[in-house]
């Protein structure tokens, strides 16, 4: 046997023996899971909670008037501009009114020559009433003379012709007397007719005057001046916008609800609503429900009476939420939730008393709680607070329910 070879065997033999002479080795203890007392678990619950729908809106004033002329006139002045507060009844408009005050003044002129008429017919009526009553007088004359000659006339005391003499006098003062009357009562009917002159005339002037106050233009509300639709030297017409006038105090939310859930909606139920450019985010009542449905789009119209608000404007974005419905949903308490970069978890504590790190889905906020969709069931306890002293496996001790 070569020499090298006789030297390894005799070293193998003692590392064998030395080997077989060491004590087996223990394996390494297992670490104890950290310790974290005084914290409060809830459990998870299904509950029945309402689901709402999220429809978009438009905010609009409950009253927009457009203001317009009711004559033909060219617009002499302008006294409110765009974005301008206006006040009830304050002037807004000018047009020209030259031919109407000279239709007033016609007016007046001819209310004044009837005037001047009535006492020219007052004193026609004097004198037809006085010549009257002397035919009165003559005809009483002539028919007591005309008795005595027929007396005469039995006797023969008078000639035939005498006594037709008489008759004729008398019959001529009884036609007088008609005659007289009749003037009289013509007198009387052209002062009627002066008179129905003059209330002519006032009619006509007040027409004239109501016609000369359409030069000027007021502001039947209270409001703001959102557009104007002419200029100064343009010409007005009856229908043509002038001035587009809005109420700037009271407005609504309109919303387009789907038919699927206008059946859920009634007048005076309060549904919550949100017009971010305005920071309002609040609740408003339905103030009306249009009985119609736009068959475009399948959608009714609902008003909302938005509270006052001197931030809110008519073509404001708004959003407001309606019920749709009730189903079962799963929620978690918002102060249990763990946030890592984008992802969203709990801690699970176990019946070993282990809170485990699961991640999980979440939906709606409400009411300091999150809807979970998925990562949790029903009956299962999560952390509430103390979530920034636990970790993956610690061991909860002293849990608060």
């Amino acid at each position: 046997m070569p020499t090298r070879a006789r030297t390894v065997v005799p070293l193998l033999l003692v590392l064998l023996v030395v080997a077989c002479g060491k004590e087996p080795a223990h394996p390494p203890k297992a670490a104890e899971p950290p310790v974290v007392r005084d914290v409060t678990v809830g459990l998870v619950a299904s509950s029945d909670r309402e689901e709402t729908a999220e429809v978009t809106g438009t905010v609009k004033s409950r009253t927009s008037t457009t203001i317009s002329s009711k004559i033909v006139g060219r617009i002499l002045a302008l006294h409110a501009r765009e974005g301008g507060e206006v006040e009830a009844g304050q002037l807004l408009v000018e047009l020209e009114a030259q031919d109407l005050a000279a239709h007033v003044r016609r007016a007046e002129a001819g209310l004044t020559e009837a005037q001047t008429a009535v006492a020219e017919a007052d004193r026609a009526i004097a004198a037809a009433t006085a010549a009257h009553a002397a035919a009165l007088s003559q005809h009483e004359l002539a028919v007591a003379t005309l008795t005595r000659y027929q007396r005469l006339l039995d006797r023969k005391a008078v000639a035939p012709q005498e006594y037709d003499q008489v008759v004729a006098r008398q019959r001529a003062a009884a036609a007088e007397v008609e005659r007289a009357a009749a003037e009289v009562e013509a007198a009387q009917a052209r002062r009627q007719q002066v008179l129905a002159r003059i209330e002519s005339a006032k009619a006509e002037i007040a027409s004239a005057k109501v016609m000369e106050s359409y030069a000027k233009i007021a502001a039947p509300i209270a409001g703001v001046v959102t557009v104007k639709h002419a200029d100064i030297g343009a010409l007005a017409a009856p229908g043509a916008p002038i001035l587009t006038l809005e109420d700037s105090r009271r407005h609504w939310l309109e919303i387009a609800v789907p038919e699927s859930h206008v059946g859920g909606i009634r007048r005076g139920q309060s549904l919550r609503f949100a017009v971010e450019a305005a920071g309002i985010a609040t609740t408003a009542s339905v103030s009306e429900v249009v009985p119609l449905a736009d068959p475009s789009t399948r959608t009714t119209l609902v008003r909302l009476d938005l509270p006052v608000s001197a931030r809110l404007r008519s073509g404001q974005y708004g959003r407001a939420w309606i019920p749709a419905g009730r189903r079962q949903v799963l929620q978690v308490a918002r102060e249990a939730l763990v946030e890592r970069g984008q992802l969203q978890g709990v801690y699970v504590v176990g019946r070993d008393n282990i809170a485990r790190f699961r991640l999980i889905r979440t939906g709606q906020a409400r009411l300091g709680s999150l809807e979970v969709l998925s990562g949790l069931t029903s009956g299962e306890y999560v952390v509430l607070t103390g979530v920034e002293r636990v970790t993956d496996g610690a061991r909860i001790e002293g849990v608060k329910k």
